[in-house]
């Protein structure tokens, strides 16, 4: 049985799943506009400044910016969907066949779309 804990966001109660993406705790949300100041030259956050919250796979969108605590207590900064899906980073072109993290060949992506994807072009899934 899934677990929840509130969060605040703003005078806003928010609840969130015990554990996010990649098994955090979730400690504290932020708010989204925070992505075009403090996160727009973060190494990953940035992607979704420049190219915006939505997976270009799916159409969903990132609505939470989540502080989360790892095992050894590290904190992460990660944006999730309104049902709390983690929004990832997709290499257009795969790293593996020579993508590079330039911000030209990333675009935002769910987790579950790039999942999907792995280390395939977009075209290798369609056809």
């Amino acid at each position: 049985m899934k677990q929840f804990i509130i969060l605040k966001l703003n005078d806003e109660e928010i609840k969130v799943p015990s554990k996010i993406g990649h098994g955090y705790i979730p400690i504290k949300i932020l708010p989204i506009e925070e992505l075009n100041s403090r996160f727009s030259k973060h190494r990953r956050l940035r992607v979704f400044h420049h190219k915006g919250l939505e997976c270009v796979t799916c159409s969903r969108v990132g609505e939470y910016l989540i502080v989360g605590k790892d095992n050894g207590g590290s904190l992460h900064v990660d944006l999730y969907t309104k049902d709390f899906q983690l929004m990832t980073i997709d290499h257009i072109k795969p790293k593996g066949k020579g993508g590079t993290d330039d911000i030209e060949n990333l675009d935002p992506m769910c987790e579950r779309c790039n999942s999907k994807k792995a280390d395939k072009y977009k075209e290798e899934l369609e056809g």
